[in-house]
């Protein structure tokens, strides 16, 4: 028995170029949403270093002042808290988008892989019709 089988070319052909199109814009717009996230997050970390520089700075100028020491040291406390609350509240919105884009991401895949599949069960069709004993490959859950 031939390890050969008749394939209707224009189908193969057309489900290898929707493969070929849809599968790497999946994989880039991936990349591109963790990079995004990934900018985010840098930007929240500078911008919590430079609130607890600024808050540093601050409690300093305000310990320098005999008068006012400890309402300095109130308010250094204060700057300090808010600031990690801040970049906490960043770090947390930038987790949040990450994982609804990432969601996202999951389902166009989904909707990638169903459509591979049933290009696949389409070209194992067309074998089966054709009269060739197709090998049935593992199928992807």
């Amino acid at each position: 028995m031939s390890s050969l089988r008749m394939v209707d070319y224009n189908a193969a052909r057309q489900v290898l170029e929707r493969l070929r199109v849809n599968v790497p814009s999946s994989i880039i717009e991936s990349e591109r949403m963790l990079q995004e996230r990934d900018r985010i997050l840098e930007a929240a970390e500078a911008e919590a270093v430079r609130m607890v520089e600024q808050a540093k700075r601050r409690a300093q100028e305000i310990l320098n002042s005999d008068a006012l020491v400890s309402a300095a040291r109130q308010e250094a406390e204060r700057i300090i808290i808010d600031s990690q609350r801040s970049a906490q509240q960043r770090r947390d919105e930038a987790d949040r988008y990450a994982a609804r884009v990432l969601e996202e991401l999951a389902e166009k895949l989904g909707i990638i892989s169903k459509q591979v599949d049933n290009g696949l069960d389409l070209l194992r069709q067309n074998l089966e019709l054709s009269g060739g004993d197709s090998p049935k490959p593992e199928r992807r859950s």
